[in-house]
């Protein structure tokens, strides 16, 4: 029996038009609405954009977020929501938006009917970002008319326990939106492929790309986003430039693997998880380890190496 998606994943352009704030608030959400009428055109069953799209190229600042956050629930879900009916499409809409009061960098999920139907909360924010949202406080699953799915946003992907919750949720297809500049190109994808290694399971990743004619150099946004298979095999790419990828895949094509059971091969999931030993992996959820790192960069001097500070994503 196959369960076959076709899913979409949109790299929108990273460069902006205009440096006026209004504008650049209209360019980011007709760059959105845009690219999903494309995507819906292709026949997508779910299609995914990057992360905080909606609010990308605004300064954070207080006045700036009075002025352009979206709220969730009201006009950009609304929009959305048409069209994801007209095309009867799933959208997991990455937004930075005012949600039940907090400033939150979340992930909204929309059905075919164009119905909000939940959010996923990003999880681990960077510093400069936490001076501004919430974090959230679960790691969750949803279930969608093609099968569960999870999400990792950007930064979450540093943290292999995530995606391994995920995996013992039942999530069967993780998708990932993200900004990735900073951290070098052999970095980002050996974490994202990683993670559908660890898990067996397929992941999706969204972030931006440079326009067609711009030329791509070392410290710009990596585009790269893509459909990567259970075993690490990235299936369809976006490569540098801005644009959509478009793939069918086929849920029911687990990866088989002898991992553990000499007898035969088996869904590389489960293998993972009835060879688990929990009882063994408490250090990971000891908040020691945390409190300890903490004492240590307060130690430690300021610029010491540490890395871009422009480019926190």
């Amino acid at each position: 029996m196959e369960r076959r998606v076709v899913i979409s994943t949109i790299q929108l352009p990273w460069r902006r038009s205009s440096s006026e704030l209004e504008r650049i608030k209209a360019e980011n959400l007709g760059l959105i609405f845009e690219s999903l009428e494309e995507a819906g055109k292709r026949g997508s069953d779910v299609t995914v954009f990057g992360e905080i799209a909606n609010f990308v190229h605004i300064p954070w600042t207080k006045e700036n977020f009075d002025r352009y956050l979206d709220t969730v629930p009201g006009p950009i879900t609304e929009r959305l929501g048409n069209i994801a009916q007209r095309y009867s499409m799933n959208i997991i809409a990455p937004l930075f938006a005012i949600t039940e009061g907090k400033i939150r960098n979340t992930a909204v999920i929309i059905d075919r009917s164009g119905e909000v139907v939940g959010q996923y909360f990003k999880v681990h924010l960077p510093l400069e970002e936490a001076k501004w949202a919430v974090p959230g406080e679960e790691i969750l699953t949803f279930d969608m008319d093609f099968g569960r799915i999870g999400i990792m946003i950007c930064m979450d992907i540093e943290y292999p326990e995530q995606a391994l919750v995920l995996m013992i949720k039942g999530a069967e297809l993780i998708f990932f939106p993200h900004l990735q500049s900073s951290w070098g190109e052999v970095d980002w994808e050996i974490r994202y492929r990683s993670r559908a290694i660890d898990t067996g399971l397929y992941l999706v990743s969204s972030s931006y790309g440079i326009e067609k004619g711009d030329s791509w150099r070392p410290g710009m946004l990596l585009g790269r986003s893509g459909i990567v298979a259970p075993d690490g095999i990235i299936l369809a790419e976006a490569s540098r430039y801005a644009g959509i990828v478009t793939r069918e895949i086929d849920l029911e094509q687990k990866r088989l693997s002898n991992f553990h059971f000499a007898d035969g091969d088996y869904n590389r999931t489960l293998a993972i998880l009835s060879s688990r030993r929990p009882e063994l992996y408490g250090e990971l959820i000891n908040p020691a380890s945390k409190e300890r790192a903490l004492r240590s960069i307060r130690e430690t001097p300021k610029n010491s190496g540490c890395g871009d500070k422009q480019n926190y994503w």
